[in-house]
């Protein structure tokens, strides 16, 4: 990436789409102190801006407000980029143990072989067991997180480190799988994978210098990597370990981009001890709110239904923290001042967070923005409640490709309620858009792809995937700036490029608004700015 300094700066462009009612579409704008100060044409713009101001010519580009995504795992998308195998999309089970067979001599943290990414779902086959990884890893102790981070694979030192054996009971909200024998197979899901040993963690909480430079150095290319993707701020929803290094990078004047960060439930009480509340930080770190899991996914199997999983006589998911219980939690955060970011997938999960949500609406002293993260199946009728309720759904359209076929087995009645982009919308609510990384990639143009076709990545089936739950290209764009917006308590002029308004805008090689959605995965970002600083790819082809 080719970064400038923050400074009085003219750009201009092709077309600037500044979702701003009054003025939608411009072709230059002015930023002077990491604000923007005008948009209109290039000679309207250049007589506000001043006789000092530079001038940066875009040429053909197309400048939008700045990406935001809105549900991330951004600091150990980091740590993992640096120091994790990634088996992503392999296809089979061979496949998978010889990357990590390959790589594990040279990826090591904290005595441990870490890969993540692994998809039993594509592999066609049920999830395999800990004897089948020590034939990648026999001497070490290995762990590999599925694609969905809601089950973890261990190898047989995997489990002898974590110190799980038959006796191990499983927690509430947890499971070890066992063998007919009683044995743990060394699969490990949602809530007891809490329980598990975190080398990238541990790697976060230590205080020597060497472990600080590891972490700068992973930070500092995933701020690079956001920038090429046009990502300007992200939604964080990591640990005390992510917070405390991006507190630092803060006061270092080291953070490349803006973080909205949540805080867990299990700290909700020392949090509400000190003080504090959603909102808390300035504009480049700020608190969101609480995470909350419901339910587990739809990967794992693990995501809360209303109706059995096909073939599993009563097994309908795996309830984290439903019901009266988490009714209770969420009026507590409520009256403390914290919104909740409920993690709710299956459609019983979202009933239950809008009862509870509907429950804090009634005590909160403020309006607080509550939000469903995921939201992947939603009945009707509680669509229309959220709406009501002013509930933001935090959506990853990314999912979808792969997601289609796993629904489409796991839940042959409830998939006509997945993913219902378009019925939300039309009801009223507001979608904020994410990715889940490192759970899918950061690009946010397989969040446009998705949301706009909904079919897999080879394009099936043809015409989409219900297809009328599709939306517009401008509604995600919408959902990536003014939604991220509202999804962390910020109404206008963020999302929007308006003046006054924060100099963060996405710069796109091409249209993203009138391209081909097939295309959509292929339109080139030049880069972005973000607080007045102009971060452009090196083969961008643009300048001053």
């Amino acid at each position: 990436m080719r970064s400038g300094a923050a400074s009085d700066v003219v750009l201009t462009a092709r077309r600037c789409y500044t979702l701003a009612p009054r003025q939608p579409g411009a072709t230059a704008l002015a930023v002077n102190a990491g604000r923007i100060v005008a948009v209109g044409t290039p000679a309207a713009v250049r007589a506000r801006a001043g006789r000092r101001a530079r001038l940066v010519d875009l040429r053909e580009c197309v400048i939008t407000p700045g990406l935001v995504d809105c549900h991330t795992h951004f600091f150990y998308w980091a740590l993992q980029r640096a120091l994790v195998i990634n088996v992503t999309n392999l296809p089979t089970l061979e496949a998978t143990l010889a990357r990590i067979r390959e790589q594990a001599k040279s990826r090591t943290v904290g005595g441990w072989v870490l890969a993540a990414a692994f998809d039993h779902n594509r592999w066609g086959r049920p999830f395999p067991d800990a004897a089948t990884l020590d034939r990648a890893v026999p001497d070490r102790p290995a762990m590999v997180r599925s694609r969905d981070a809601h089950t973890v694979w261990l190898n047989t030192l995997g489990l002898k480190r974590a110190g799980i054996d038959r006796r191990t009971a499983d927690p509430p909200g947890g499971c070890y799988h066992r063998d007919r024998h009683g044995r743990p197979t060394g699969i490990v899901q949602e809530i007891a994978i809490d329980q598990l040993p975190n080398p990238l963690r541990d790697l976060g909480l230590r205080a020597d210098a060497q472990a600080w430079a590891q972490v700068d150095r992973a930070l500092e290319e995933a701020y690079s990597a956001a920038w090429a993707l046009g990502i300007v701020g992200v939604h964080c929803v990591d640990d005390a370990a992510s917070l405390f290094h991006f507190q630092r990078h803060r006061q270092e004047g080291r953070l490349g981009i803006r973080i909205v960060h949540t805080i867990p439930l299990a700290g909700q009480d020392h949090a509400a001890a000190l003080g504090l509340r959603s909102g808390l930080g300035d504009d480049w770190l700020r608190i969101g709110g609480v995470k909350i899991f419901a339910d587990g996914s739809l990967g794992a199997q693990t995501a809360y239904m209303f109706e059995p999983y096909p073939n599993r006589r009563r097994y309908r998911g795996v309830p984290v923290l439903t019901g009266e219980a988490l009714r209770e939690a969420v009026v507590r955060l409520a009256q403390r001042g914290w919104a909740a970011w409920i993690h709710a997938i299956g459609d019983r999960a979202v009933h239950d967070a809008i009862a509870a949500i509907a429950a804090a609406r009634r005590v909160e002293r403020s309006f607080l923005p509550h939000r469903i993260e995921h939201a992947q199946c939603v009945r009707p009728a509680d669509i229309k409640r959220m709406a009501r309720l002013r509930i933001i759904a935090s959506v990853q359209p990314c999912h979808i490709p792969g997601d289609i076929a796993t629904a489409d087995r796991h839940w042959p009645r409830a998939r006509r309620y997945a993913y219902p982009l378009r019925g939300m919308l039309d009801a009223g609510v507001t979608l904020a858009a994410g990715s889940d990384a490192p759970i899918e990639s950061l690009d946010p143009r397989r969040g446009f792809f998705a949301a706009i076709c909904r079919t897999d990545d080879a394009g099936l089936p043809p015409g989409g995937w219900f297809p009328r739950q599709r939306i517009e290209a401008v509604e995600v764009l919408r959902a990536f700036t003014a939604g991220a917006a509202a999804a962390a308590g910020l109404g206008p002029p963020w999302g929007r490029l308006t003046p006054g308004a924060p100099a963060d805008l996405t710069i796109w090689c091409e249209d993203p608004l009138t391209t081909p959605p097939e295309r959509l995965r292929e339109v080139g970002i030049a880069g972005c700015m973000v607080g007045g600083r102009l971060h452009l790819r090196e083969d961008a082809g643009v300048g001053e």
